[in-house]
């Protein structure tokens, strides 16, 4: 592993830098593996939110954006009021309970070695 600079960031302040990951070839195929079953057990069980946009095919943040503009139009044009709040998240996965985690992931059906591997992986 290794730190990389964020982009136009100061050198000399630590929280400017990002960890990288050098995953073998086991690992990266492992790593497939994994998000394949999961992604197909989520789908097939309509666990992810239709609005879902990242990490997923054709739904990409561009599509996110699109949908909100058209959202934005369509109340426009019903001559309603809207409101837009935009929050950004430093190290948002940093600030996720675990715990809390864990209990959705087991209530969702996420069980087992799967969810020993991700522990170990992300947690």
């Amino acid at each position: 592993m290794f730190c990389l600079l964020r982009f136009t960031s100061k050198s000399d302040l630590v929280s400017n830098y990002r960890p990288i990951s050098l995953l073998s070839i086991f690992d990266k195929l492992l790593e497939k593996i994994v998000y394949t079953r999961l992604f197909n057990f989520l789908s097939s069980n309509i666990i992810l939110y239709e609005y879902q946009f990242g990490f997923r095919k054709f739904h990409s943040t561009s599509m996110a954006l699109i949908d909100v503009v058209d959202n934005i139009f369509e109340h426009l044009d019903s001559r309603d009021i809207g409101v837009g709040i935009c929050i950004d998240l430093q190290k948002a996965f940093d600030t996720v309970n675990h715990e809390i985690l864990l209990k959705k992931l087991n209530r969702y059906g996420i069980r087992g070695v799967l969810l020993l591997l991700l522990l170990r992986a992300f947690i």
